[in-house]
């Protein structure tokens, strides 16, 4: 701890003098007073001695969040500087460690895997204030810090590299074919160069000669013979990858006729492409998700939409080939009371009487649809999602179909409850004690990594005192079938 402290400025610190405060030289001493007149028979007294040179305040160490160019002119001892971090004016920072050293006040710890890097906290971006600065919820759990970084060229040594919001040395050339700023895209497909000029025109050309597939159906063609001027830089739980880079693309437009919900599926019928989904043909900033090529047993894409809501879809060439695809595109409007489940709707059982399990708003009536729980009578199960409600979520998710089941144990003791979908189906398992009280909830499993694959939670249980177990659906595109096994624990 001591050999840690003495790396870090910020160490027994916690009274920093006033920002503004600056290294100088003393001022020089007042000239001494003048000797009073000598009385009778004395002499008059002798001058005053002028005063020393007073002693300049030293320069204040910067919080977080702080510009800075080197590590001693940050409170913390670290600067994250542009040249490494990309992140504009540079950024006061400290190592931390939750336990052992604590960031100061106003900031918090953010783990980087092999170290934690002390971050601002914010409520919002005017709180963060430092150039191209923005306050973020980095953790996913609503901590919000001010993450540097820039959105003008004006305020890097360099260029602001618009994909991906850091400083580089050198921004993109828009029509060389290179990829000069080392993000992975090119040309008319960076942000940097896409509302320029000549790219600018041949973009909007290409939004407004997209496709339509609003009536749906299915759209064959190849990439060959496509335009060239999109690519999208792709999110994945192994990292960033950019799409499209330098190939052809065809471009497709869908607009909702209706409130519903459209499915949309591409396949590769030779070669293989990604394809990703914006709701604007000419902003990258709007990009939905990305995706590989689907194969025939892969579930299409599921999106909730209103009248008039517009998507455009990109399919990609890969690895310097052209392929061939095929789009599957349709369309269910929602229509509440018509005995359909479609979309937002919770439930849909064709009829509008306000107290059964399904109102005549298609929304679930939590009460009536726990009094109605199947009762378990065996260990092993088989139901579908599909034909359930869409009204119940655990706290791991399920926004999907489920059926809820009462169990009611023969003794106390530890339960193994297993749910094991039966093709692609996505399973969520979830267990309450009250069916009705979302808070009552005992265990929740669901990988997110993986579809189709069991999920399994053990539960302690008391001797005649029920619990409901609900089989839900990652989404309403996962339903499906199911067997659910519960074995008491040996």
């Amino acid at each position: 701890m001591t050999a840690m402290c003495l790396a870090l400025a910020a160490c027994g610190d916690d009274d920093p003098a006033p920002q503004g405060t600056s290294t100088g030289t003393g001022g020089e001493g007042g000239d001494g007073g003048q000797g009073g007149d000598g009385g009778q028979g004395a002499e008059g007294g002798e001058g005053g001695q002028g005063g020393d040179g007073g002693q300049g305040g030293e320069a204040e160490a910067r919080a977080d969040g702080e510009p800075c160019t080197t590590n001693d002119e940050c409170l913390g001892g670290l600067c994250l500087t542009e040249e490494l971090f990309g992140w504009a004016a540079g950024y006061c920072s400290a190592l931390c460690d939750p336990e052992l050293l604590p960031c100061e006040r106003g900031s918090e710890c953010l783990n980087q895997g092999t170290y934690s890097l002390c971050l601002k906290t914010c409520a919002e971006t005017d709180d963060c204030g430092g150039a191209g600065q923005a306050c973020v919820d980095v953790t996913g759990e609503e901590t919000l810090m001010c993450v540097g970084g820039c959105d003008a060229d004006d305020q890097c040594q360099g260029a602001c590299n618009d994909d991906l919001g850091y400083c580089v040395a050198s921004g993109e050339v828009c029509d060389n074919g290179e990829d000069d700023d080392a993000d992975g895209l090119q040309d008319c497909e960076e942000r940097d160069c896409d509302a320029q000029g000549a790219c600018a025109t041949s973009i909007a050309a290409a939004c407004t000669g997209a496709t339509d597939v609003s009536e749906g159906g299915t759209f064959s063609g190849t990439t060959e013979g496509g335009t060239n001027l999109f690519g999208s830089l792709c999110e994945t739980f192994g990292g960033t990858y950019a799409a499209g880079v330098g190939m052809n693309e065809r471009v497709f437009q869908f607009v909702a006729p209706a409130k519903g919900i459209v499915e949309i599926a591409a396949r590769a019928t030779e070669g293989e492409f990604d394809w990703y989904v914006r709701t604007g043909c000419d902003d990258a900033a709007t990009l939905l998700g990305c995706l590989p090529a689907f194969t025939p047993d892969d579930a299409p894409v599921q999106i909730d939409v209103e009248e008039g809501d517009t998507y455009f879809l990109f399919i990609e060439g890969t690895e310097d080939a052209e392929a061939a695809y095929a789009l599957d595109v349709s369309f269910a409007e929602q229509v509440c009371g018509d005995g359909v489940l479609v979309g937002t709707e919770e439930c849909d059982d064709g009829n509008a009487v306000e107290d059964d399990v399904c109102t005549s708003a298609c929304v679930v009536n939590a009460e009536a649809a726990c009094a109605a729980a199947v009762p378990i009578t065996a260990e092993t199960t088989e139901g579908d999602a599909s034909e359930g409600t869409q009204g119940f979520t655990g706290s791991c998710g399920g926004a999907g179909g489920e059926i809820v089941y009462r169990y009611t144990p023969a003794a106390s003791g530890e339960v193994t409850i297993t749910a094991t979908p039966v093709g692609a189906a996505d399973v969520v398992l979830h267990v309450r004690t009250d069916c009705a009280d979302r808070d009552s909830e005992i265990a929740c499993a669901d990988d997110p990594a993986d579809a189709e694959v069991a999920e399994s939670i053990t539960v302690t249980v008391t001797q005649a005192a029920p619990i409901d177990i609900f089989v839900d659906s990652y989404d309403n595109g996962s339903s499906g079938a199911f067997t659910l096994t519960i074995t008491p624990a040996e």
